[in-house]
C-alpha cells in the first residue's frame, strides 16, 4: 500500500527539486518513502510520526506545500479482506488481503493538499559529556541523555573497548 500512497503522492505534488516527508505510522510507511524518495530518515528528510495512521505527506522542503495521502476507511469497505485485516478483526489470510491491495491500486486513498508547519531542522553545536566523554547535541545539556538517566537503554558488561 505505501508504494502506491508515494506514487499518489507524487503524481499530485508534480516536479519537486527538494521533498521532505512525513509518515504517520512507525510501520511500515516509512519503508516505502525510503525506497520511492530520496527521503530518510538517516538524512532527515523523512519525519515519522508514531500516531498510528496509515497516511503520509510529502511535501516542497522550501515552499513547506504539499500533499498528505491517507488510506481512506470508507474506501477500504469495498474491500472485505483488507478491511477486516485494516481493522485487526483476524481471521483473513495474507494472500487475500495482498491480492486486494493489487486489485484496489489508489482506489482505497483519499488526498488532501497541505501546508507544512513544522519547524525548520537545524543542526546545533555538540558538546563532549564529562561523564562518558562521548558526543552529543549540545542543546541536551551537560551530560548526555544517557548520563543524566533521561534514556538509558543499554547496559556495559566489559568496560570500554578501545
Amino acid at each position: 500500500m505505501g508504494i502506491f500512497m508515494v506514487d499518489m503522492a507524487q503524481d499530485i505534488l508534480g516536479p519537486c527539486e527538494l521533498v521532505d516527508a512525513v509518515a504517520e505510522t512507525k510501520l511500515c510507511l516509512p519503508d516505502a518513502v525510503q525506497i520511492m524518495t530520496p527521503c530518510s530518515y538517516g538524512n532527515g528528510w523523512l519525519g515519522v510520526k508514531d500516531w498510528g495512521k496509515f497516511a503520509l505527506a510529502l511535501y516542497d522542503k522550501e515552499k513547506l506545500d504539499g500533499v498528505r495521502v491517507y488510506l481512506d476507511a470508507e474506501k477500504v469497505k469495498n474491500y472485505p479482506h483488507l478491511y477486516q485485516w485494516f481493522m485487526r478483526q483476524g481471521g483473513v489470510e495474507t494472500g487475500e488481503v495482498i491480492l486486494e491491495i493489487m486489485k484496489a491500486e489508489r482506489v482505497i486513498f483519499s488526498w488532501q493538499k497541505v501546508r507544512i508547519k513544522l519547524p525548520p531542522k537545524e543542526k546545533g553545536p555538540v558538546s563532549i559529556c564529562p561523564s562518558c566523554g562521548e558526543a552529543h547535541p549540545a542543546s541536551d545539556g551537560k551530560l548526555c541523555p544517557r548520563c543524566s538517566g533521561q534514556d538509558d537503554y543499554y547496559q556495559v558488561i566489559n568496560g570500554r573497548i578501545t
